[in-house]
């Protein structure tokens, strides 16, 4: 997996600092620092480290604290959205959404 794209994220606890880690939430690295600002969807490229890998784990953690972690499968196996209470619920329609509820 080389990008993630983001299509939407509601909420109002801007901004959100995304890390890409393992599938067990280990090995995080800094990916984005997304602002109220910003425009989507948004393509982001991930380092070098998971060139190749089945499956990414992100992380992603608002200006309050609250954290969210889901996994996302490569070649479009399926895809997730992920919300506020941890649930993560796969869909085939080929998009990712990451975002939390209010």
């Amino acid at each position: 997996m080389t990008q993630i794209q983001i299509n939407s994220i509601t909420g109002s606890a801007y901004p959100y600092t995304l890390y890409a880690c393992d599938v067990y939430g280990n090995q995080c690295v800094l990916i984005a620092t997304i602002p109220s600002t910003a425009t989507f969807p948004l393509t982001i490229t991930l380092p070098p480290q998971f060139n190749g890998s089945p499956a990414v784990g992100l992380k992603m953690i608002d200006n309050v604290g609250c954290e969210l972690f889901g996994v996302l499968y490569c070649g479009g196996i399926n895809t997730a959205k992920i919300f506020e209470d941890g649930e993560i619920f796969l869909f085939m329609d080929a998009e990712i959404f990451i975002f939390q509820d209010q």
